[in-house]
């Protein structure tokens, strides 16, 4: 386990903070990790249901941009951001776009192949985002790469978490746009994808949750 020193905060490689994110986020020292790779809370309302924390933002659009901001000015290459517009926040979502225009470089589709169908003859929400925000254009680790992925709805997730992300996903998008060696930060980390992706491949994760009981989980499924 290795340690990075500032002058701000000394980030400690391979660790889960448990604690607020948009309150632990302005310590970090600025460009200091390599990337970062997260999917916040959707706003759903009805849909996701946690032990520490209740999916109704009221403030939706500004808590997207309070920690945008902060991972703008903390990572060094590439924000990836992982939202699916709902019923209740594609008004939000669609105002990210517009206020980070300049920055988003790329936008990739997560297609799921099993998606829950909607009720009656209301559309059904068969994928998410994956916005890239960034200065300089997106560049993968290999030739070919499409912005598009199709995989399940993952199914092996806890019952407390129903927003737990395919581990498929998070091994391509980390495999394909992170080097080994990196650093990597999840400021919503919840059961912990992101670190054990990274870990498997050879990467370091920093993640930030606010549950204590995720971070025991995530802890575990990292040692295992």
């Amino acid at each position: 386990m290795g340690r990075r020193h500032y002058s701000d905060m000394e980030i400690e490689n391979d660790k889960i903070y448990c604690g607020d994110s948009l309150k632990l986020l302005p310590e970090f020292p600025d460009k200091s990790v390599d990337d970062s790779f997260t999917s916040p809370p959707y706003n759903r309302l009805r849909n996701d249901k946690y032990d520490e924390y209740n999916d109704k933002i009221e403030d939706y659009f500004g808590f997207l941009c309070s920690f945008t901001d902060q991972l703008l000015r903390i990572t060094k290459r590439y924000v990836i951001i992982n939202i699916q517009k709902t019923m209740y926040n594609k008004v939000d979502v669609f105002r990210f776009m517009g206020k980070y225009a300049d920055k988003i470089q790329e936008v990739f589709v997560w297609e799921k192949s099993n998606p829950m169908p909607a009720a009656g003859n209301a559309i059904t929400n068969a994928y998410e985002f994956f916005f890239f925000l960034s200065d300089s254009p997106v560049r993968s680790n290999s030739t070919y790469v499409k912005n598009h992925i199709t995989t399940n709805v993952y199914g092996d997730g806890p019952k407390d978490h129903k927003a737990v992300m395919n581990p498929e996903v998070a091994l391509w998008v980390i495999k394909n746009f992170t080097n080994e060696g990196d650093l990597i930060l999840d400021p919503f980390m919840g059961y912990g994808t992101t670190a054990v992706c990274s870990k498997a491949l050879g990467r370091h994760y920093v993640g930030i949750e606010i549950s204590p009981k995720y971070c025991e989980e995530a802890e575990r499924r990292i040692k295992d």
